[in-house]
């Protein structure tokens, strides 16, 4: 009968018979035993390593020993230069033969620029998994990183830019595509919901409000929200998709995710979200909680816009107006420090009319500024919660808050719209309770774009352009 042995006794005839030497009772930090005379090459020998970089951009060193089999991965992530320093996140990863990978040095910060840096992080390593040579390949990963690794995107000349753009948008007209854009507005006036139909807009190609279009291609979206629950977020969603008579889609993903840290913090993860899921957009709600509070600050502003643009994707970020910028009368915009004016591309503001009790909202959409085009005419809509979440385009504009919301123009125009005759500068003041000088100015300032006036000398009477060339060629004559 076959004398019984132990697996461990088995296991030391197995490794004598291949020509390694195990040390009983030696384990490393992730649980598996040290290897004494690992390989027959040389002592101090180290190859270069596979180098390459995966889709969510991490940069990865890898060696494989041919004769034990075993693989040594070195993860460099988010390498960041920061003043001199120039920091990243590592993660060390052994698999051994017949083994699933571990990590046994796991995201942690090594500043590439600190003599001591390396030094103690490989320290560390032989403590865990000895005799791997760790100050040599760490070494190379730090040679690597640093001719590899550009501050911003590469370097290029703009003539090899071959058939550059025009602005393109993810959804047009709101959001700019691969910008920032920012829409305001004051608490309850439904811009979290209509960041949201943004969002399955984009996503499933669905006109979720009229007058919007998207790009042919689809990628997902994803809500990032301060302020909000899972569960509100779903059942706008569902009331969005009713209200355009859509069922469940397949295909297309809304991701949701609950904040609680400012969004600098929380960069370097977020990124790795949007990279492996191929995340197009992505909207925060709101900015003033995704810097923590710190609006007035440009030392918490400005590292918020740092982070969501290194994303590169589009982002949408969803802010209060200022209403002291309103009591000084002036024009609105984002509550805070001026960067967040400075650093949007693109904002619009959304002007809210609703009758306490009634389930239809007026809103106005306002375009106040764009960097790469020229700014869209308002977008007015009568939002319907009684089916569902329905925009109606409202071309009318019935409710005088929003009108008063809207530029003098557009205000001049829908008053002889509705007035239906020419009239003098005197009386569309008096229609429309804008001083005279005002329509003055924006009569001139419109004349031939949306205005024709007549040949008078004193008292022009004015009129729309739109529908009336006859009458225009006749007036000129």
């Amino acid at each position: 009968m076959a004398e019984e042995v132990s697996a461990t006794q088995a296991a030391r005839a197995i490794a004598a018979d291949a020509g390694i030497e195990h040390d009983i009772g030696a384990v490393g930090g992730a649980g598996m035993p040290v290897t004494k005379g690992r390989s027959p090459k040389p002592a101090g020998t180290l190859e270069e390593p596979e180098y390459t970089v995966n889709t969510v951009g991490d940069h990865l060193f890898t060696w494989k020993d041919e004769f034990t089999k075993e693989l040594i991965r070195i993860k460099v992530s988010h390498p960041t230069r920061s003043g001199r320093d120039f920091w990243c996140i590592l993660t060390v990863m052994i698999r051994q033969k017949g083994k699933p990978a571990v990590s046994i040095f796991t995201k942690k910060q090594w500043n590439l620029t600190s003599v001591s840096g390396g030094t103690s992080i490989a320290t560390a390593l032989n403590k865990r998994e000895p005799e791997r040579n760790w100050d040599g390949r760490l070494a190379l990963v730090e040679q690597y990183v640093h001719e590899k690794v550009e501050t911003g995107d590469e370097l290029l000349e703009l003539s090899t830019v071959k058939d550059p753009l025009p602005t393109s948008y993810a959804v047009y007209p709101f959001l700019e595509e691969n910008a920032n854009n920012m829409i305001g507005a004051d608490g309850g006036s439904t811009k979290s919901i209509a960041a949201l139909a943004w969002c399955v807009a984009y996503t499933y190609g669905i006109d979720t409000m009229p007058g919007i279009q998207m790009p042919t291609d689809r990628r997902p979206s994803l809500y990032l929200d301060y302020e909000g629950t899972s569960d509100t977020q779903a059942f706008r969603r569902r009331g969005i998709l009713a209200g355009v008579d859509a069922t469940e889609l397949n295909g297309g993903l809304v991701y949701y995710k609950r904040m609680y840290t400012p969004i600098a913090d929380a960069a370097t993860e977020l990124y790795d979200i949007i990279k492996s899921r191929n995340i197009g957009l992505v909207v925060i709600d709101s900015g003033s909680r995704a810097v923590g509070g710190g609006t007035n600050e440009e030392s918490v502003v400005i590292p918020y816009f740092n982070a969501i643009s290194s994303w590169g994707v589009t982002t949408l970020t969803i802010v209060h107006k200022s209403k002291e910028a309103i009591q000084k009368g002036g024009s609105s915009g984002p509550s805070g420090v001026k960067q967040w004016w400075n650093q949007t591309r693109n904002y619009w503001e959304l002007v809210k009319d609703q009758t306490p009790g009634q389930s239809e909202i007026y809103v106005a959409f306002r375009h106040d500024k764009s960097n790469n085009d020229a700014r869209h005419s308002p977008m007015n809509y009568k939002l319907d919660f009684s089916g569902g979440i329905k925009y109606y385009l409202d071309t009318e504009v019935r409710s005088q808050e929003i009108r008063n919301e809207l530029p003098k123009h557009q205000q001049i125009m829908l008053w002889l719209r509705e007035n239906g005759d020419p009239a003098t500068a005197a009386e569309i003041a008096e229609g429309t309770g804008m001083s005279s000088n005002h329509v003055s100015n924006e009569l001139r300032k419109n004349e031939g774009r949306h205005f024709f006036g007549s040949s008078d000398k004193r008292d022009r009477r004015w009129n729309l352009i739109e529908g009336r060339q006859e009458e225009l060629d006749e007036w000129e004559t």
